[in-house]
């Protein structure tokens, strides 16, 4: 299964939204349509890594999210 995750370090928060399950939106101005996602919330970087890892995630390009701040994270 595909993973896809935008992940963003936040001062000393971890936000992890799982955005595997969006494909292309058409939002329509009059009546809004969104659409709900997960999002997760993890207190320290090494949690978020063991949760992302245990989906499959490299090492490496973990460093580089962790590295970044923020990145979209595709798990295949």
């Amino acid at each position: 299964m595909k993973h896809r995750f935008l992940v963003h370090l936040i001062s000393h928060t971890t936000l992890i939204v799982d955005i595997s399950e969006i494909g292309p939106l058409r939002i329509n101005p009059r009546t809004g349509n969104t659409q709900i996602v997960p999002l997760l919330q993890f207190a320290a970087w090494k949690e978020a890594e063991q949760y992302l890892r245990a989906k499959g995630a490299d090492a490496e390009t973990l460093g580089q999210i962790k590295k970044m701040g923020s990145g979209v994270l595709t798990i295949v």
